[in-house]
Parts: structure tokens; C-alpha cells; sequence
């Protein structure tokens, strides 16, 4: 026993070594090609949706990192995933809010979570535009009119409200855009790997302020058109 002692803590010790010397994680991600005169498309679900604004250009989408949702009332607070869908709004709340007035962030009872890796895109990149892709089922008008949407570059930071730009292609079937072109550009050239996203409704009593939203049935996707 003793003699195959060495060589496996010889072997432990080189593992160690090579795991603490090698490359950050994520530098590992499979990162997309830059254009260099070859000009790419991988749109994903929103193929035939997307406008781009620069030709030629390249554009790749790519999916979430980690995506749920954060269900919030006055007695019971949590997060759950492995939903198909979600209802933005107030349509968790207990019957006895009649004001919808809680302790909630801003005033809503579902929060839809996403994160994304951004270094998936190679900082050489010249961002030319950038959307989130969020697929609404139903209330797609009033989602892209009143959703709010707020993002952060890490863990820690604060959330930043983003998006007055949105748009919801006539052709889109319930595929709106939100505009996330500064923020983006931000997280490619700093390598964030966890990008965080809050989608969410304002509060209200009215049925028809309620909007149901793709979490792992159509899952969103981010599209970023680059040179």
C-alpha cells in the first residue's frame, strides 16, 4: 500500500497545480467567431424577426445562463424554476390586497430572473446593437408598452433601469425586443459571465394587466449584431 502511496499524492498535487495555474473558467466558454470579412447569422428563434442595422454584420444569438422566476407576496417570498411560462403582474397576490400594497419590489407579484454570459462574445467585437429577446403568450402590446426591465453587470451591483427601446415586430408572434445595447457592450469588453436581468409589470387589480411570458417554453434569448 505504502508504495502506491507517493504517486497518488504526486498525481493530487499536479492536479492541484494545473487546476490553480490554468485559464479563469471563463476563458473556456465556447466564444463566437469575430466577422474578419466573413459575416455570420445565427438568430435562433428570432430568425425572419430580426432587423439588423448595419449590413453587412454579423449576429449570434445565445441563450440563458440560468433563468426563473421570483415570486413575491405579503406572507411567502420565493424563487422557482423549472416553470414553462410565467404571468407577470399581480396575479399571486392574496384576495385581501385589494390595494396591491406590500412589501414587494416595486409593487409586483412575479418577477421573471434571467442571467446571461457575455463572454461568449469576443471582446475584439464592435457592438453594433443589442436586444433581449422575452416571448409574451398573451398581453404582448401592454408587456412591451409597461414591462419594466433593469439589469446589472455582477453580482453586488445595483440594478440599473434599461430598455426605452423596445419593439414588437408585427411578424414576431409575441416575440418582443428590448433594447440592452450599452449594457451589452459594457459586459463583452469587461468578460461578465453572469449578467443579470429583472423583467416585471407594474401592480394592478385589472385582468388585462397581466401578461404570460416564455420561461422555459420559448426561453428568452439575447442578439447581439456586431463588426
Amino acid at each position: 500500500m505504502k508504495a502506491y502511496l507517493f504517486p497518488i499524492l504526486a498525481a493530487a498535487a499536479c492536479l492541484v497545480f494545473i487546476t490553480a495555474c490554468g485559464a479563469p473558467p471563463i476563458y473556456k466558454q465556447p466564444v463566437f467567431p469575430v466577422c474578419e470579412g466573413q459575416y455570420r447569422d445565427s438568430l435562433g428563434p428570432l430568425g425572419g424577426l430580426y432587423r439588423p442595422v448595419a449590413q453587412p454584420s454579423c449576429r449570434q444569438y445565445s441563450p440563458a445562463k440560468d433563468v426563473s422566476a421570483w415570486i413575491e407576496s405579503p406572507l411567502n417570498s420565493h424563487r422557482q424554476r423549472g416553470l414553462a411560462t410565467l404571468v407577470l403582474g399581480c396575479a399571486n397576490l392574496t384576495t385581501a390586497a385589494q390595494s396591491c400594497e406590500y412589501g414587494g419590489p416595486d409593487g409586483h407579484a412575479a418577477t421573471l430572473d434571467l442571467v446571461f454570459d457575455f463572454t461568449r462574445y469576443s471582446d475584439r467585437i464592435r457592438v453594433r446593437r443589442a436586444v433581449l429577446a422575452v416571448h409574451a403568450f398573451s398581453n404582448a402590446p401592454f408587456l412591451a408598452q409597461a414591462a419594466t426591465l433593469r439589469g446589472r453587470l455582477t453580482v453586488g451591483d445595483d440594478y440599473q433601469s434599461l430598455s426605452t427601446v423596445r419593439t414588437q415586430p408585427s411578424a414576431s408572434a409575441g416575440w418582443i425586443l428590448f433594447d440592452i445595447t450599452d449594457l451589452a457592450a459594457r459586459a463583452i469588453v469587461d468578460r461578465r459571465d453572469s449578467v443579470a436581468f429583472e423583467l416585471a409589470l407594474p401592480c394592478s387589480r385589472d385582468e388585462s394587466h397581466l401578461s404570460s411570458v416564455g420561461v422555459l417554453k420559448r426561453e428568452p434569448v439575447i442578439l447581439v449584431e456586431y463588426l
